[in-house]
């Protein structure tokens, strides 16, 4: 298990469990669909779409990566680009920028994160 030793690194979510709801993946899916092919957001989704399927609560980066995304589609709806979206997702929920990966999407990824993801998750 992976723990980060900051108590505020998932912000609003911590120590919370959430069920995902059907519309609001399709709302993500179709959020993510509009960026480059991102590996590790597909990766995310099909934690998200396994947790749906067998009725499993999320929690942590799960969740993180969850209202995240479902808040950066509702910011960009309103009209603001990524680049602003995204950190207005992030204080949003009062998240670290790294909670919203999984350790073991990070660890498939090594590529596509620095050793910021790594430190943070106490990933060797």
């Amino acid at each position: 298990m992976y723990v980060n030793p900051d108590p505020n690194f998932f912000g609003t979510l911590t120590n919370q469990t959430y069920r995902v709801e059907r519309k609001n993946l399709e709302i993500i899916k179709k959020h993510i669909s509009k960026f480059d092919n991102f590996l590790p957001n597909q990766k995310m989704i099909e934690r998200l779409q396994q947790a749906l399927d067998s009725g499993q609560k999320i929690s942590g980066a799960d969740a993180s990566f969850y209202f995240h995304e479902l808040k950066e589609a509702e910011f960009m709806e309103q009209g603001y680009d990524w680049y602003t979206a995204h950190p207005m997702a992030i204080a949003h929920y009062g998240v670290s920028p790294y909670s919203l990966y999984h350790p073991e999407v990070i660890k498939a990824y090594p590529e596509d994160f620095n050793k910021n993801w790594t430190k943070a998750w106490g990933i060797e």
